[in-house]
């Protein structure tokens, strides 16, 4: 492979996959020293990509667990409000008042479910 070849393969925008691939490649035309840190790179890459879409899966799942969670509270706050009123014979809705209150003094979730990474 010569070096107007290895120009002319690269791609402008190329996946996580053919970069590592490209890079390994192309540490067996050069120097011991150089193929080594290139062979490193590439493994870095591979292992830091594995372990960011294993954090992505986890914080898709942990946000959807959030929804849940902020869903039950507020299903639990409209019960106690229901028990009190049916115990009291008076409208309430202090407890469905004071969790959505509690819920947005909670740090806020923006966590798009659909995010996706591009390497």
């Amino acid at each position: 492979m010569t070096n107007t070849q290895n120009v002319t393969e690269l791609q402008p925008r190329m996946t996580r996959e053919q970069l590592i691939e490209a890079a390994r490649f192309a540490a067996k035309f050069l120097p011991v020293a150089s193929a080594q840190l290139m062979n490193e790179l590439a493994n870095r890459l591979d292992i830091t990509s594995v372990a960011l879409f294993e954090a992505m899966a986890q914080r898709k799942e942990m946000a959807e667990q959030n929804v849940t969670l902020r869903e039950d509270v507020t299903s639990w706050a409209k019960e106690c409000d229901r028990i009190e009123e049916r115990i009291t014979k008076t409208p309430s809705n202090m407890h469905l008042l004071e969790a959505q209150r509690e819920l947005r003094e909670l740090a806020p979730v923006d966590i798009s479910l659909n995010n996706e990474v591009a390497l």
